[in-house]
């Protein structure tokens, strides 16, 4: 059975369930690789795993097919398959030091692999929008609470039923927000400015103290479980309202010839991967 099968975005375990189900897939794909893993120095190979190790994260962090890499990893709190071959590789070479500087050296090169991946985000091209709002990865990666799910992922990613993402697909016939203000309907603008939807974010800006923007609503999540809790249902809440309004606009496109099966088919796989 297929991680898409076992994690779809929609329903499905938690987020929790989803990063056991994930680990079993890195243990074996990592497996010995302190000895192989010099092959990922070369564009090929490296690829080739990293596809692997992608369709993990995607599942985790329910997210789209179309999201990048290094966002998805961030999201999902996977560090990327580079990173952990490194750190594998300098843990394999102090295997025969004793029990006191092994410990050591292992916390040092912890601490050296969130570096190395802080430094790898920072310099990314790609998920400009969730470096935006998770420009640090240590306070991110360990939070003690919240999960992410096909909601927030939306929000983190820029990549959902927003009308700029969904044109970029053909799935739409202009990118701008409806209300007519001329500015394209995408996460920053739905979440953070659009008037439709003022009621929701003042409330969700009383509910964290105020001041939320895009900078600071993930500083806000991670301060505590009930800020976190807020945004998620603040995300949920939006996703769910543009999704049917989506597949209100998309059944009213769709030619009466069409079979109804048909039809639902098209309407639900662009949601399910």
């Amino acid at each position: 059975m297929s991680l898409a099968r076992l994690m779809p975005n929609i329903g499905g375990p938690r987020q929790d369930r989803r990063k056991l189900l994930a680990s079993v897939v890195v243990s074996v794909l990592t497996y010995g690789i302190a000895i192989w893993g010099e092959v990922l120095e070369m564009e090929t190979h490296r690829r080739k795993v990293a596809a692997v190790h992608r369709i993990s994260a995607l599942r985790v962090a329910s997210a789209f097919r179309t999201r990048s890499n290094d966002a998805v990893y961030v999201i999902a709190s996977m560090m990327p398959i580079e990173v952990i071959a490194v750190e594998r590789k300098q843990l394999y070479a102090a295997r025969g030091t004793n029990p006191v500087e092994r410990e050591e050296l292992r916390t040092n090169v912890k601490q050296r692999r969130l570096e190395l991946w802080q430094q790898k985000w920072s310099a990314s091209v790609e998920g400009k929008w969730t470096h935006r709002l998770i420009s640090k990865l240590d306070s991110w990666i360990n939070c003690q609470h919240g999960e992410v799910n096909f909601y927030l992922t939306q929000m983190l990613s820029n990549h959902g039923c927003f009308r700029a993402y969904l044109y970029r697909f053909k799935h739409e016939n202009i990118p701008d927000c409806p209300a007519g203000c001329g500015a394209p309907e995408d996460a920053e603008h739905v979440l953070f400015y659009s008037a439709r939807f003022g009621q929701a974010r003042e409330e969700l800006n009383v509910r964290l103290g105020g001041g939320i923007e895009p900078e600071t609503i993930v500083q806000f999540m991670l301060e505590k479980v009930e800020n976190w809790s807020a945004a998620s249902s603040f995300a949920k809440d939006i996703m769910t309202k543009l999704r049917e309004e989506e597949q209100s606009r998309r059944k009213a496109r769709e030619p009466e010839t069409i079979a109804p099966r048909v039809m639902q088919r098209k309407l639900t796989d662009f949601w399910k991967h």
